[in-house]
């Protein structure tokens, strides 16, 4: 075993009840930190999330001030930090435009700047929603801020610094077999554990291959 590999790792993970792993109507919580870092430990690798998910909040303004309270404290300690955010300002009055240049884009562009060079960004795109079909403007919004999401990435790839999880592509909900859907998808919203299982193995995946954890 390496010297890098015996050494634990400590990541953040924030977000909304996503992030929390919110199911069966908040009874219950399998936030997908949980099975990242089981994943981790198959590779002989510790890691140790700070797992900040919180349900219902919007990335304006609410998540944006988590993240900084957090940086402000802790910026020095993440080697990788998670975001994922805009779920819940969908249904907002604010358009793509200011979900993301007012709340996910501060948030990156602070990780990026407030965190050391090795430090990597790791950034999701927003999954469907039920009850927002193809075409609804709901919809079309989602789309609009996911394009913003992964315009972002692509424009600040060259820093080595971050990755993009495409969730959107990786666990829709609209193009699913049901036999699929309803073992992974709980209410529409939010995922099952084994949803949340699958989102980590995504998430590990896209580590792996693209940050080289």
């Amino acid at each position: 075993m390496t010297e890098k590999q015996q050494q634990q790792r400590r990541f953040l993970a924030i977000g909304d009840s996503l992030t929390a792993g919110y199911y069966q109507y908040g009874l219950a919580y399998h936030p997908y930190a949980k099975h990242l870092e089981e994943l981790f430990a198959e590779k002989n690798s510790s890691v140790i999330i700070d797992q900040k998910g919180l349900s219902g909040e919007r990335a304006v303004p609410t998540m944006v001030r988590r993240l900084e309270n957090i940086l402000e404290k802790n910026a020095a300690s993440y080697e990788c930090i998670l975001i994922l955010g805009g779920t819940n300002d969908i249904v907002s009055p604010l358009s793509a435009h200011d979900i993301f240049n007012q709340g996910l884009k501060v948030m990156y562009d602070m990780v990026l700047q407030c965190t050391p060079n090795t430090s990597k960004l790791v950034i999701m795109t927003v999954p469907q929603i039920a009850l927002f079909p193809p075409g609804h403007e709901h919809e079309r919004k989602r789309e609009t801020l996911n394009g913003m999401i992964r315009d972002y990435a692509n424009n600040e790839n060259k820093q080595k610094r971050m990755c993009l999880v495409d969730l959107d592509k990786a666990i829709p909900f609209h193009t699913m077999n049901n036999t699929e859907r309803d073992l992974i998808w709980d209410d529409g919203v939010h995922l099952t554990p084994a949803g949340y299982d699958r989102m980590a193995t995504t998430i590990f995946d896209t580590l792996t291959k693209e940050l080289h954890f």
